[in-house]
């Protein structure tokens, strides 16, 4: 089992599992097909007469070869239908957030990834590379991982989740369940699980900065003011526990 370890600034490690080179050929196979299928599906585009008709189905042919994993990877944090069915995703080796840049760069190279044919040169490159990286990751900086959903120990929930004020508010949940992405939640969840082996300036640096950007993106500065910056961010953690839980 290959792990992949960022440590920040304030050397803290927080580690991911890769995905294998089996799991990563099965989701490929599973994209495949699905593209396959939109493409037997555009080919009754041909029907309409006359040049138009192929001229439509040659540029569904295009759409789909070359904007179906940017897409996908894009608007699900890093997954698509393949990834998702595997439980993998795509994120920055460097821990922030997954760019459009990133996508379209690591997808944009599967061409060459791609030669001779069935990504033959990418199979073998994430085969040597210790950190299983086909080209397109090298150069866009990505790596893929297992798409886990570690829990929070039993004295987390036990000493903070009946304090948890964000539970009763159901808008306020909803939005953190659908706007918080994989990086992100990864994020919360390591941060939270490893808070007592911070020193006291890097623990309330860490949780200030996340803190702070949680706010700002969930629009929850009224409902977190009167909390402190560690625990609303436990609150989200907690929710965000729920919710794998209730998926």
């Amino acid at each position: 089992m290959l792990r992949y370890r960022l440590t920040t600034p304030e050397q803290v490690c927080f580690s991911y599992q890769l995905a294998g080179l089996f799991t990563r050929a099965l989701a490929y196979l599973l994209d495949t097909a699905i593209m396959f299928a939109g493409i037997v599906g555009a080919a009754f585009l041909m029907l309409i007469p006359g040049v138009f008709g192929i001229a439509l189905f040659l540029l569904m042919i295009f759409v789909i070869l070359l904007g179906y994993f940017i897409f996908f990877e894009a608007v699900w944090s890093g997954q698509t239908p393949g990834k998702r069915a595997m439980r993998i995703r795509v994120m920055d080796a460097g821990g922030g957030r997954l760019s459009l840049t990133n996508i379209a760069l690591r997808n944009l190279l599967r061409a060459i990834d791609g030669l001779p044919m069935l990504m033959f040169l990418g199979g073998v490159t994430a085969l040597i590379d210790p950190h299983h990286r086909r080209l397109g990751d090298m150069a866009a900086n990505t790596i893929v991982v297992r798409d886990r959903k570690t829990g929070l120990p039993q004295s987390v929930v036990r000493r903070e989740v009946r304090h948890n004020s964000f539970l009763i508010d159901a808008a306020l949940r909803s939005r953190i369940l659908s706007s918080i992405g994989p990086e992100e939640r990864d994020l919360i969840m390591d941060l939270t699980l490893r808070r007592d082996q911070l020193d006291t300036p890097a623990r309330e640096r860490m949780f200030s900065d996340l803190a702070a950007y949680c706010r700002d993106r969930l629009g929850i500065n009224d409902a977190a003011d009167y909390l402190s910056d560690e625990q609303a961010v436990v609150n989200i953690a907690l929710i965000l526990q729920d919710g794998w839980k209730g998926a």
